[in-house]
């Protein structure tokens, strides 16, 4: 992935996919296309299995947080637990 910051927030969503995912490079504020050629050549070519390593590492995690018992399915099942318990609170017309 080849981050392009341009605006509040994707500054930082780009330093974080470059410095600590490590799936991608941060253009920073430059954009040429001799720096971009050098980016794709560098994500295609030099760091390929480096990104494609992290990739399948994050990609475990992911499905470990969304399978049952994982982080995220128990977030979401508890916001779902929270809803329907502020449902009952709430008088019906």
């Amino acid at each position: 992935m080849i981050c392009w910051s341009y605006f509040v927030d994707q500054q930082v969503n780009s330093r974080v996919v470059s410095e600590v995912w490590k799936i991608g490079l941060d253009m920073k504020d430059v954009c040429d296309w001799k720096i971009m050629e050098k980016m794709v050549n560098k994500v295609i070519v030099d760091r390929k299995e480096e990104f494609a390593k992290s990739e399948s590492e994050m990609a475990k995690l992911i499905d470990q947080s969304v399978s049952v018992g994982g982080s995220s399915y128990s977030n979401l099942d508890s916001l779902i637990e929270d809803i329907n318990e502020m449902s009952l609170k709430t008088p019906q017309r």
